[in-house]
């Protein structure tokens, strides 16, 4: 891009082409003010807060919108603009009540720090405005418009970043307020996910999270911490307010990343209630039906004593969160695979992740990544929804198929056998006769691909291949009860796609085939990212990807038959399924370390080890987004809570066991290639071992 050279203040600022006025002047370390814009928006110039004068123009241009051009000279700071700004203020305060001593967010306002910094201690206009209704209907976030002051920053980012389109503007003039729906409250809203993205982007108290609004302002905190959302596969990036030892708010970064800087419902409200649960402190031993606090030392004599006769027996296993961070994982996989040479070894996830890593395996031999970044889906224009349901499984990638759908104009076919998640929007919907696990379906779609695109290239061949194409068109409808012109239709749209992506759901898992099957489809329909194929399985949490490496056993073997010991280490963060659970209450002597009284798992436990919860705890996590994450310490662990290399450390001892360094590869090697996803290859189906 070529390089501008403007004059801001009397400071030369570089800029690139294309940037605007406040673009450069930020880059260059120049403050101008502003309410309505927010980075990573669709910048509107509704405020007039970011007015500046340019020299050779007689008008105040407002910075955000303005492009800047080379040889510009501009001014930020003259008298003009303090009282054209400051009037600006002085109506808003006047357009609605905005009587700082009565809200909760005081002290945490964009508008009141702007009015402080302009001086403003009252306002010369009479207060003319109507009373607003306050709408408390959501359970989790309140409206009150009386202190709106309409900058549309809630709007643009339900729509730009999280694509519900849930807000909108009514009326025009002082009587204008957002609503949801088209004119219902926010909380009986059909379109709202409950993300709390447009409480976090509102620059006043009008939208508002209940349980932070007392909590403490973001000034009153001590300490800000970037650390990583373990809830799904997706890892978003988040920021944790601590205020006085505890997390009193989570949010997620700058709107400008790759991810919108979202948080879903999980991670916006789950988090920082996770800190108010109750908490194991100290070691416990069961006796009878109540438990006893026992010292570290005795609580892991005991584990060792009933794990050495289980051990020699061949009766001993141990079942691992996959939220535990990389550094975690490669400990566990130290003792109990390197040291100890245990085959039951394994994740609560772990059938999924088999699913998908099986389904993958040629592709990988191959030297090529099976699989792209999550966020990738919003360069695509065809997006394939294959037995996935991601506002559960994986909100923030739900949002990317909205805003890939809505505002960049993609495709959507969703492909399941149950009702459709994206109602609406979607332009081909399938429904599966059979359940997910039936690659039937995507095989004659991949071979159907194929023979159009031999049709159109080869015409030696072309009358062949173009009797094939209607043969696995036809094989096609009748797997899905479709017509003959739907399917065609659907075909013409994956092999005309540029960049088709593949959003895999964790039902598909459980037949690799489909898996292998999908993958596939891709490769026919050149779903090519830089980084790899296009196709985004979403697994269960955010460092699942990292287990693959270091504890994933190659067969399931949990429920299998009973057995004498089983060594639980459980996050708390994640529900355990049903046939985890069955297993591990089936076993003679059961070690529960968690952070939490997770029920009914803790009441399986013979003993329970404490364990750091995820904001006492550091490391990395392998995301869907294709980065190796950092997770770091937010509130350092109190009590007797150790670390889980300490506590594997001693338990190793307690046994008599050399703890090596872990022969685990790092998690970032599955985001690696040999080659060029345009260099993989379609292979046969049963390829896969199941």
């Amino acid at each position: 891009m070529k390089e501008i050279t403007l004059t801001i203040d009397g400071k030369v600022c570089k800029g690139t082409h294309g940037d605007t006025i406040l673009g450069v002047a930020r880059k260059n370390g120049i403050d101008i003010p502003t309410l309505c814009f927010l980075e990573g928006l669709t910048p509107i110039g509704s405020c007039r807060m970011c007015v500046v004068e340019v020299e050779k123009n007689p008008k105040l241009l407002t910075a955000c919108t303005t492009p800047a051009q080379d040889g510009m000279v501009v001014h930020t700071k003259t008298e003009t603009l303090h009282n054209y700004r400051r009037q600006v203020l002085e109506l808003l305060f006047a357009g609605r009540n905005h009587f700082c001593m009565y809200c909760s967010q005081s002290g945490d306002c964009e508008l009141q720090r702007l009015a402080i910094e302009h001086g403003m201690d009252h306002v010369r206009y009479p207060f003319l405005y109507s009373d607003f209704e306050n709408d408390a209907t959501h359970p989790e976030y309140q409206v009150d418009h009386n202190r709106c002051i309409l900058c549309l920053r809630c709007i643009r980012v339900c729509a730009e970043k999280v694509g519900a389109h849930t807000l909108d503007l009514k009326d025009r003039g002082w009587n204008a307020k957002v609503i949801s729906d088209l004119g219902k409250k926010l909380g009986e809203s059909d379109t709202c996910v409950s993300c709390g993205a447009c409480a976090q982007v509102c620059p006043t108290g009008t939208i508002t999270i209940r349980e932070f609004a007392y909590r403490g302002r973001r000034s009153d905190c001590d300490d800000i911490v970037e650390s990583v959302c373990p809830l799904c596969g997706v890892g978003c990036k988040i920021k944790a307010y601590v205020r006085t030892g505890s997390v009193v708010r989570v949010e997620g970064t700058t709107t400008d990343q790759p991810d919108g800087g979202q948080l879903c419902y999980k991670g916006r409200l789950e988090l920082p209630r996770s800190t108010e649960r109750d908490r194991i402190h100290v070691p416990m031993i069961r006796e009878g039906v109540h438990y006893r606090e026992a010292t570290w030392e005795e609580a892991l004599s005991l584990v060792a004593e009933n794990f050495k006769a289980a051990h020699e027996a061949d009766k001993a296993g141990a079942l691992v969160s996959s939220i535990c961070t990389d550094e975690e994982l490669s400990v566990f996989s130290a003792l109990f695979r390197d040291s100890l040479g245990m085959k039951r070894l394994d994740t609560f996830d772990g059938d999924i992740l088999r699913g998908f890593m099986k389904g993958f395996e040629p592709f990988r031999k191959q030297g090529v990544r099976p699989f792209t970044a999550a966020h990738n889906i919003l360069e695509s224009d065809c997006i394939v929804n294959l037995c996935a349901n991601p506002d559960e499984e994986a909100p923030v990638v739900a949002s990317y198929m909205r805003v890939g759908v809505l505002k960049n104009e993609a495709s959507l076919i969703n492909v399941s056998s149950w009702d459709n998640p994206f109602e609406g929007i979607t332009d081909v919907d399938i429904r599966l006769l059979s359940e997910c696990g039936d690659p039937a379906l995507l095989d004659s779609l991949t071979k159907a691909i194929i023979a159009l695109r031999m049709s159109e290239e080869d015409l030696g061949k072309g009358t062949e291949a173009l009797n094939d194409y209607r043969k696995y068109v036809q094989q096609t409808a009748s797997l899905v009860d479709m017509d003959v012109d739907e399917v065609e239709q659907l075909v013409l749209k994956l092999s005309k796609a540029e960049k088709p992506v593949f959003v895999l759901g964790s039902n598909v898992s459980k037949n690799p085939l489909v898996v292998q099957a999908a993958v596939n489809l891709a490769i026919a329909s050149k779903a090519f990212f830089e980084d790899g194929i296009g196709v985004v399985p979403l697994v269960v949490s955010s460092n699942s990807l990292g287990t693959v490496n270091t504890v994933l056993a190659d067969e399931a073997w949990l429920g299998k038959e009973d057995l004498d010991f089983m060594y639980v280490f459980s996050t708390g963060m994640i529900p355990e399924d049903e046939d985890s659970l069955a297993a591990i209450s089936r076993t003679k002597f059961v070690v529960v370390q968690t952070p939490y009284l997770v029920h009914p798992l803790v009441n399986m436990a013979d003993v329970l080890l404490p364990a750091p919860a995820w904001y006492e705890r550091s490391g990395h996590f392998c995301t869907i987004e294709g980065e190796r994450r950092r997770l770091n310490v937010v509130v350092p662990p109190k009590g007797e809570v150790r670390g889980l290399a300490s506590v594997i450390q001693e338990f190793a001892s307690a046994l008599g066991v050399e703890l090596g360094s872990p022969k685990a590869v790092p998690c970032e090697q599955l985001f690696g290639s040999e080659k060029a996803p345009q260099n993989a290859q379609i292979v046969e189906l049963e390829e896969v071992s199941l």
